[in-house]
Protein backbone atom coordinates (compact mmCIF):
# COMPACT_ATOMS: atom_id res chain seq x y z
CA UNK A 1 0.00 0.00 0.00
CA UNK A 2 1.06 3.42 -1.08
CA UNK A 3 0.60 7.05 0.92
CA UNK A 4 -2.03 7.74 -1.50
CA UNK A 5 -3.82 4.73 -1.09
CA UNK A 6 -3.63 4.98 2.89
CA UNK A 7 -4.73 8.22 2.45
CA UNK A 8 -8.07 6.95 0.52
CA UNK A 9 -8.51 4.16 2.88
CA UNK A 10 -8.51 6.82 6.27
CA UNK A 11 -11.21 9.14 4.22
CA UNK A 12 -13.40 6.29 3.71
CA UNK A 13 -13.44 4.59 6.89
CA UNK A 14 -13.39 8.04 8.52
CA UNK A 15 -15.70 9.26 6.38
CA UNK A 16 -14.03 12.83 5.44
CA UNK A 17 -11.95 14.26 2.55
CA UNK A 18 -8.38 15.60 3.56
CA UNK A 19 -7.36 18.97 1.87
CA UNK A 20 -4.74 19.55 -0.57
CA UNK A 21 -2.37 20.79 2.37
CA UNK A 22 -3.20 18.01 4.80
CA UNK A 23 -2.13 15.60 1.86
CA UNK A 24 1.12 17.46 1.35
CA UNK A 25 2.00 17.59 5.25
CA UNK A 26 1.19 13.72 5.56
CA UNK A 27 3.35 12.46 2.78
CA UNK A 28 6.27 14.93 4.32
CA UNK A 29 6.14 13.37 7.75
CA UNK A 30 5.76 9.68 6.17
CA UNK A 31 9.27 10.46 4.24
CA UNK A 32 10.24 11.14 7.73
CA UNK A 33 10.98 14.48 6.21
CA UNK A 34 11.02 17.32 9.48
CA UNK A 35 7.62 18.78 8.91
CA UNK A 36 6.98 22.58 9.55
CA UNK A 37 3.33 23.20 9.08
CA UNK A 38 1.51 26.70 9.54
CA UNK A 39 -2.22 26.76 8.20
CA UNK A 40 -4.76 28.71 9.11
CA UNK A 41 -7.24 28.06 12.11
CA UNK A 42 -9.62 25.89 11.33
CA UNK A 43 -8.08 24.17 8.29
CA UNK A 44 -7.38 21.17 10.43
CA UNK A 45 -3.98 21.05 11.30
CA UNK A 46 -4.92 18.23 13.97
CA UNK A 47 -6.44 15.86 11.50
CA UNK A 48 -2.78 15.82 10.13
CA UNK A 49 -1.86 14.00 13.04
CA UNK A 50 -4.81 12.37 14.62
CA UNK A 51 -4.15 9.56 12.03
CA UNK A 52 -0.48 9.04 11.55
CA UNK A 53 -0.12 6.09 13.66
CA UNK A 54 -2.76 4.23 11.26
CA UNK A 55 -0.76 5.44 8.47
CA UNK A 56 2.25 4.23 9.29
CA UNK A 57 0.49 1.04 10.58
CA UNK A 58 -0.81 0.81 6.99
CA UNK A 59 2.87 1.41 5.47
CA UNK A 60 4.65 -0.78 7.63
CA UNK A 61 2.11 -3.60 8.84
CA UNK A 62 3.79 -2.75 12.07
CA UNK A 63 1.36 -1.21 15.10
CA UNK A 64 3.13 2.99 15.33
CA UNK A 65 2.70 6.00 17.69
CA UNK A 66 3.42 9.49 17.64
CA UNK A 67 3.90 11.44 20.89
CA UNK A 68 2.41 15.28 20.28
CA UNK A 69 3.98 18.14 22.87
CA UNK A 70 1.46 20.48 23.46
CA UNK A 71 1.36 23.68 26.04
CA UNK A 72 -2.31 23.40 27.50
CA UNK A 73 -3.80 21.29 29.51
CA UNK A 74 -7.31 21.86 28.34
CA UNK A 75 -6.17 21.52 24.51
CA UNK A 76 -4.80 18.06 25.24
CA UNK A 77 -7.70 16.58 27.05
CA UNK A 78 -10.52 18.47 23.88
CA UNK A 79 -8.14 16.38 21.26
CA UNK A 80 -7.93 13.03 23.52
CA UNK A 81 -11.80 13.36 23.60
CA UNK A 82 -12.00 13.87 19.62
CA UNK A 83 -9.99 10.74 19.78
CA UNK A 84 -11.89 8.60 21.84
CA UNK A 85 -14.75 9.47 19.12
CA UNK A 86 -12.95 7.89 16.42
CA UNK A 87 -11.68 5.39 18.58
CA UNK A 88 -7.99 6.15 18.57
CA UNK A 89 -6.10 5.31 21.44
CA UNK A 90 -4.43 8.41 23.08
CA UNK A 91 -3.79 9.58 26.50
CA UNK A 92 -2.69 13.23 28.29
CA UNK A 93 0.53 12.36 30.68
CA UNK A 94 2.09 15.07 32.88
CA UNK A 95 0.49 16.53 36.49
CA UNK A 96 -3.60 16.16 35.09
CA UNK A 97 -2.90 12.80 34.90
CA UNK A 98 -4.44 10.96 38.07
CA UNK A 99 -4.06 6.91 37.19
CA UNK A 100 0.00 6.61 37.97
CA UNK A 101 -0.69 2.94 36.00
CA UNK A 102 -1.03 5.10 32.96
CA UNK A 103 3.05 4.94 32.24
CA UNK A 104 2.84 1.52 32.63
CA UNK A 105 0.33 1.39 29.62
CA UNK A 106 2.21 3.71 27.07
CA UNK A 107 5.77 1.76 27.74
CA UNK A 108 3.92 -1.23 26.58
CA UNK A 109 2.32 0.43 24.00
CA UNK A 110 -1.27 0.94 24.46
CA UNK A 111 -1.92 4.19 22.79
CA UNK A 112 -1.21 4.97 19.07
CA UNK A 113 -0.70 9.04 19.99
CA UNK A 114 0.41 10.42 23.70
CA UNK A 115 -0.01 13.89 24.28
CA UNK A 116 2.41 15.48 26.51
CA UNK A 117 3.73 18.95 27.72
CA UNK A 118 7.49 19.69 27.10
CA UNK A 119 7.92 19.50 31.14
CA UNK A 120 6.70 16.09 31.05
CA UNK A 121 8.51 15.01 28.37
CA UNK A 122 12.02 16.46 28.83
CA UNK A 123 11.86 16.27 32.73
CA UNK A 124 13.44 13.19 34.61
CA UNK A 125 10.40 11.56 35.86
CA UNK A 126 7.75 8.61 35.44
CA UNK A 127 6.46 10.12 32.29
CA UNK A 128 9.49 10.48 30.66
CA UNK A 129 10.37 7.19 31.38
CA UNK A 130 7.34 6.03 30.37
CA UNK A 131 7.82 7.91 27.09
CA UNK A 132 11.69 6.52 26.48
CA UNK A 133 10.96 2.80 27.19
CA UNK A 134 9.39 -0.26 25.92
CA UNK A 135 6.99 -1.19 23.09
CA UNK A 136 5.68 2.77 22.96
CA UNK A 137 9.37 4.14 22.40
CA UNK A 138 10.25 1.37 19.49
CA UNK A 139 6.83 1.85 17.71
CA UNK A 140 7.26 5.86 17.57
CA UNK A 141 7.24 7.14 14.39
CA UNK A 142 6.99 11.48 15.09
CA UNK A 143 6.88 13.87 17.44
CA UNK A 144 4.59 16.63 17.01
CA UNK A 145 5.39 19.90 18.39
CA UNK A 146 1.68 21.30 18.28
CA UNK A 147 0.89 24.78 18.65
CA UNK A 148 4.67 25.79 18.08
CA UNK A 149 4.26 29.25 18.25
CA UNK A 150 4.58 28.72 22.06
CA UNK A 151 8.43 28.02 21.29
CA UNK A 152 9.10 31.28 21.09
CA UNK A 153 6.40 32.91 22.94
CA UNK A 154 6.91 30.79 26.32
CA UNK A 155 10.70 29.71 26.07
CA UNK A 156 13.18 31.48 28.43
CA UNK A 157 11.91 32.33 31.71
CA UNK A 158 7.97 31.20 31.44
CA UNK A 159 8.51 27.73 30.40
CA UNK A 160 12.13 26.69 29.92
CA UNK A 161 11.22 23.34 28.56
CA UNK A 162 10.33 24.80 25.38
CA UNK A 163 14.06 26.05 24.97
CA UNK A 164 14.66 23.00 24.86
CA UNK A 165 12.47 20.59 22.40
CA UNK A 166 15.87 20.10 20.70
CA UNK A 167 16.72 17.43 23.00
CA UNK A 168 13.87 15.27 21.95
CA UNK A 169 16.14 13.78 19.08
CA UNK A 170 17.84 12.15 21.32
CA UNK A 171 14.98 10.88 23.27
CA UNK A 172 13.71 9.29 19.58
CA UNK A 173 16.05 9.23 17.67
CA UNK A 174 15.63 9.48 13.66
CA UNK A 175 14.13 6.07 12.21
CA UNK A 176 15.12 4.79 8.93
CA UNK A 177 13.29 5.94 5.82
CA UNK A 178 10.15 3.84 5.39
CA UNK A 179 9.71 4.19 1.59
Amino acid sequence: MDVDQCLRMIEDKYDFKFKEKQEESIKAIVQLNDTFITLPTGYGKSSIYFYLPEIFEALTGEKSSIVVISPLQALMLDQVQKLEKLSITSVVVGEIQKDKGVGQKISEGQFSIVFSSPEAALTSGMWRKSLTSGVFHDRVKAVVIYEAHCITEWGGEFRKEYDRLNELRSVFPEKKQLL
